[in-house]
């Protein structure tokens, strides 16, 4: 058994250090990191708390089995890219149907009880958005999740989800007709709580971080000042990651949230649903399909790489005296452009030659 899928059950470490281990793990070249397995109990001290790691990883591929799920590790292909990226992102992923790693994931997320305004915004955002490689990411949760997903479903777009509780607990079961939808469009569902977890109070803000963490941005559409959807923005922010919000009349109680996280300048307004993809992700501009290094940020990015130089983002981020946030878009850029590549944690170095 890999070892990654028992350390996935390990209550004794953090998502943090479970990351810090295992980068340490492939990032090393000495005799001694080469068992990550060895590396995990001396660093626990506790072989008995690695048994029944080790007991719960068994039972859950045994789950997978009968069920038809699949397991998804941290450092497979299929695991979300950009969840690899957060300090914190789960060992391992339980769940049905593909991560579209070729399109751009922005997560879409809202109120459980959304306003004809909000509906109509999430179609239109999906059938904006659906003329672009893109993969809408939300909880598949009733209101503004089940309208982005359905909008995306109906545009043609892939969309995927990331649940609250474990794949033997599916909520709200009406949603389960949306949830083969997704599947079938080359999307899927997922989880990182295994396979008997009910969803929970707790579980909620779990699940919020992985839609925030696999997303390129976050789009709040509607939603009350205390919800999940800005806990998710919350997440997104602190990530290092873009937030949009739709804005609405400020005395309806479900444009509070966005017009809060405008106020506090922790998200930017969309106030035209044409030019939102190219804001988002600046490669998607309809007027010539190309982005223009010598005038763009991605140009400046791209000037500290001379060949042969390794960069760190804090690097870039002090040179340039830019947020962590469009450092972090800058660089996807240009890594989706193909003159930069990760080679490291937080490392990278120039690809190819203008």
């Amino acid at each position: 058994m890999n070892a990654l899928l028992p350390l996935h059950f390990l209550p004794k470490l953090t998502n943090v250090q479970k990351k810090q281990l295992v980068t340490e793990y492939l990032y090393s070249a000495t005799p001694e990191t080469q068992n990550l397995e060895n590396q995990i109990l001396k660093k626990i001290q506790d072989p008995a708390a690695w048994d029944l790691a080790q007991s719960l990883a068994h039972r859950e591929q045994r789950y997978a089995q009968q069920e038809g799920y699949d397991i998804v590790l941290l450092t497979t292909p299929n695991y979300p890219s950009y969840l690899k990226e957060i300090p914190d992102p789960p060992m391992a992923l339980f769940g049905r149907g593909q991560w579209p790693q070729s399109k751009i994931p922005l997560a879409v997320v809202g109120t459980r009880k959304p306003t004809h305004y909000g509906r109509t915004a999430a179609q239109n955002l999906a059938a904006t958005l659906s003329e672009y490689p893109i993969n809408i990411v939300s909880g598949l949760a009733l209101g503004i999740d089940a309208a982005i997903h359905q909008s995306a479903v109906d545009s043609g777009a892939t969309t995927t989800a990331f649940l609250a509780g474990g794949m033997g607990y599916f909520t709200p079961r009406q949603n389960l007709r949306i949830a083969q939808a997704l599947v079938d469009g080359g999307g899927g569902y997922f989880t990182e709580q295994p396979f008997a977890q009910h969803p929970e109070k707790h579980t909620f803000p779990v699940r919020n971080r992985l839609i925030a963490g696999a997303s390129l941005a976050t789009v709040v559409l509607e939603a009350a000042r205390k919800s999940g959807a800005l806990i998710t923005a919350n997440q997104a922010f602190h990530y290092g990651r873009e937030v949009f919000v739709l804005p609405g009349a400020l005395n309806m109680p479900m444009s509070a949230g966005p017009l809060a996280l405008l106020e506090d300048e922790m998200a930017r307004a969309i106030v035209d649903m044409e030019r939102f993809p190219s804001r988002f992700y600046p490669l998607w501009r309809k007027n010539d399909g190309q982005l223009d290094l010598s005038r763009e940020l991605e140009g400046q990015i791209l000037q500290l790489f001379p060949h042969g130089r390794r960069v760190k983002s804090a690097q870039i981020r002090d040179r340039l005296r830019i947020s962590n946030t469009s450092v972090f878009r800058g660089l996807r850029t240009l890594m989706d452009l193909g003159f930069v590549e990760q080679i490291g944690h937080d490392t990278y170095c120039r690809k190819t030659v203008l």
